[in-house]
């Protein structure tokens, strides 16, 4: 059986079908009863206008005939078209179908009927001929040639019931095929092996690997009449459950759920989001690569962050934080030397703890101790009882001092004045002389 489409000659498509499938010649015993459906105009890709088409049916008992009783051929067609009795001349029998008024074929099928054909004796394959009245136009309409071929299996030949054991499979399961078949050479047509793989006299089939997504099949049986090579073929398909998906573009209008990885196997390629990318209902977004995440351009976070490990940043950048803080109940920890450029102020509010034994808090008096535990002090003395240095750019010291607490609430408190050296005034007065560079 054959697909006529628009050629050099003919301006519409054809496609035959039969009843049964296929056709079977009668037998000695019994005559085979047959229809063939002629649909018209399907698929077709330019417009055309038509008035009349004419159907030559072979009349005959030979291999190339497809009955001995033309007159007795039934006819039909869609509505709108009337079609003429069957005229038998030259070895056909000829019915004209005929529409109401000129049609235009844009995609609509017309369907011609061919019915109680007494089908002959002999095996073989038939040319039913077709004569077009068309026109790319509606005017100046000519005449064009087309045919369909119909084959005529052996007498009592059968072919039927392609189906799976399993309409739907699981993703990874294993379909397995059966059908009723006579003697015929089978080939087996699916998924991605064209070429089809042959079954010989084989009526159940399994496929050589699971199914992972939904798959078509074609059987086609092959009987060879003389010179002949007589073929019909039969269809089915096998749903999976959850399938794999392969597509070239996928726009999706609505949401999209994945319940697995999504990758991106071509690394050239950008995943680009217009809105935004989160995590699964509370959960939140998760980043997990080893290499870590490369972010090409400004980072903008609106909320907390929490990082469980080191954060580099090298380069030449800066960092700008505007509340520096430690973990919940720890302090904040600085591992290295603090530079603090000029023109910049350290303020703290709260404590300064040095070395672990030392507080400093905001309100606290500070007294410089010389290593002979004289005292060097900052403002005025109001009590009168310890000798004063201003600390002006005229004055320096040429000792090695340190910083004792005066006022320091901490719980390290400061060495008891019973437990204090005297001040030696005088040598306080001795280690204050004018700075040079004054």
């Amino acid at each position: 059986m054959s697909v006529v489409m628009v050629n050099a000659t003919n301006l519409l498509p054809y496609e035959p079908s039969t009843d049964p499938k296929p056709l079977r010649v009668s037998s000695a015993e019994e005559t085979e009863y047959g229809s063939v459906n002629i649909n018209v105009g399907g698929g077709i890709t330019t417009p055309a206008w038509c008035n009349k088409i004419t159907v030559r049916v072979p009349v005959g008992a030979g291999a190339e005939h497809l009955t001995t009783e033309g007159a007795g051929i039934k006819t039909g067609a869609s509505t709108g078209w009337t079609p003429s009795a069957p005229a038998v001349s030259g070895g056909f029998a000829v019915i004209t179908f005929t529409p109401a008024r000129a049609v235009q074929f844009t995609g609509q099928i017309v369907t011609l009927t061919l019915s109680n054909i007494a089908v002959n004796r002999t095996t073989g394959q038939v040319s039913i001929a077709i004569v077009e009245s068309s026109s790319r136009t509606n005017g100046s309409f000519t005449n064009k040639d087309a045919a369909v071929e119909v084959d005529k299996f052996p007498a009592g030949f059968v072919f039927r019931n392609f189906a799976p054991e399993k309409i739907m499979v699981e993703n990874g399961e294993v379909a397995v095929l059966r059908w009723e078949g006579s003697d015929a050479k089978y080939t087996m047509h699916w998924g991605d092996t064209p070429a089809g793989v042959p079954l010989d006299k084989e009526r159940v089939w399994s496929t050589p690997r699971p199914l992972t997504t939904v798959t078509g099949f074609m059987l086609r049986a092959e009987v060879t009449a003389g010179s002949a090579t007589l073929t019909h073929t039969l269809t089915t398909a096998v749903t999976v459950r959850i399938p794999d998906l392969v597509v070239r573009n996928l726009t999706v209008q609505g949401p999209a759920t994945f319940a697995d990885s999504v990758s991106l196997t071509n690394t050239a390629k950008d995943l680009t989001v217009a809105g935004s990318v989160r995590g699964a209902g509370s959960n939140p977004l998760r980043v997990s690569q080893p290499a870590g995440l490369k972010v090409d351009a400004a980072l903008n976070v609106h909320g907390a962050s929490t990082f469980n490990n080191s954060i580099n940043a090298v380069g030449e950048g800066i960092v700008r934080i505007a509340d520096l803080r430690g973990p919940y109940g720890d302090p904040l920890k600085i591992n290295s030397h603090v530079n603090v450029l000029p023109g910049n102020n350290v303020t703290a509010a709260g404590n300064i703890t040095a070395g672990g034994s030392r507080v400093l808090r905001a309100g606290d008096t500070l007294r410089f101790v010389s290593h002979n535990n004289r005292y060097l002090q900052e403002g005025p003395d109001y009590g009168g009882e310890k000798e004063v240095a201003q600390t002006s750019r005229t004055l320096y010291s040429n000792a090695a001092w340190r910083t004792q607490h005066l006022s320091s609430a901490s719980s390290f408190g400061k060495e008891p004045e019973e437990m204090q050296e005297p001040e030696d005034l005088a040598q306080d007065e001795r280690t204050v002389t004018p700075d040079p560079e004054l």
